[in-house]
């Protein structure tokens, strides 16, 4: 068990005033098997009304509405949580086991699949830790080449990416081989951004790797949401009118 302070914080500039804005965040850690939230607070500016659910997944999610013009959208969390990941989550869902929208293949991923599934063998944790390894080979980290919409096979064919693109490869990878697999978005000591992994099924809890850097997932990793895919996970989503073309964003995230 290990006890992490976390801070994160994204601040959303646009170019134009908007209004009528909508917004749904997932941003404040769950408490789960693996993590025991010890405090966390979330502060939004400009200053709005907000509401807490819970969506399908299980993620907290805080809900506004923005009436008036404003141009930017701050928001932050801070807090402590002891993280403890040789405990288990036992949250299985069907849904884990079949491909979506960022992790269907094309004939190219299919492809390399079918040549290496030969030596891919053994336990679930065999083969998450196999095609990790051969990722780390294929796939070389980098920046500006995709962006939030660029899907697994996209990535592969690109052979560039960062962690969101290393995640939904190995997720395809393993729901090809039938085993069921999730997106999670959280922080870790990374390099001060939001960072994410996979968690594998092994037949009675889940287990976390992460293949952007090529290790199991320790007690500095802090769960924010998880899902399908990164649509599952996306920190923010909204809706809003007004003429803006473009919009800033700004993220930093720091654990101790």
């Amino acid at each position: 068990m290990k006890r992490v302070n976390f801070y994160y914080s994204t601040k959303l500039t646009f170019d134009d005033y908007v209004h009528g804005h909508s917004f749904a965040l997932r941003v404040i850690p769950p408490e789960t098997e693996t993590q025991h939230m010890l405090s966390c607070s979330l502060n939004i500016s400009p200053y709005v009304s907000t509401q807490q659910t819970v969506d399908s997944f299980g993620n907290n999610v805080t809900a506004g509405y923005m009436r008036d013009d404003h141009r930017f959208l701050d928001f932050e969390i801070k807090g402590a949580a002891e993280v403890d990941h040789s405990k288990h989550r036992t949250d299985y869902m069907p849904c884990y086991l079949y491909q979506s929208q960022y992790t269907k293949p094309d004939e190219a991923l299919k492809s390399f699949y079918e040549s290496i599934k030969g030596k891919c063998t053994g336990t679930a944790a065999d083969k998450a830790e196999y095609i990790s390894n051969i990722l780390s080979e294929t796939i070389e980290y980098a920046k500006d080449v995709t962006d939030i919409s660029t899907t697994a096979a996209q990535a592969f064919a690109l052979k560039k990416g960062v962690c969101q693109d290393f995640s939904h490869i190995l997720i395809s990878l393993l729901r090809m081989d039938g085993i069921a697999a999730r997106y999670i978005a959280g922080l870790a000591f990374c390099d001060g951004e939001t960072h994410s992994w996979v968690e594998y099924w092994t037949g009675d809890h889940w287990e976390g790797i992460d293949p952007a850097n090529n290790c199991p997932v320790s007690d500095d990793y802090i769960v924010i949401s998880h899902g399908r895919d990164f649509r599952d996970c996306a920190i923010d989503r909204g809706v809003m009118f007004g003429s803006y073309t473009k919009q800033l964003q700004l993220v930093r995230s720091v654990l101790t």
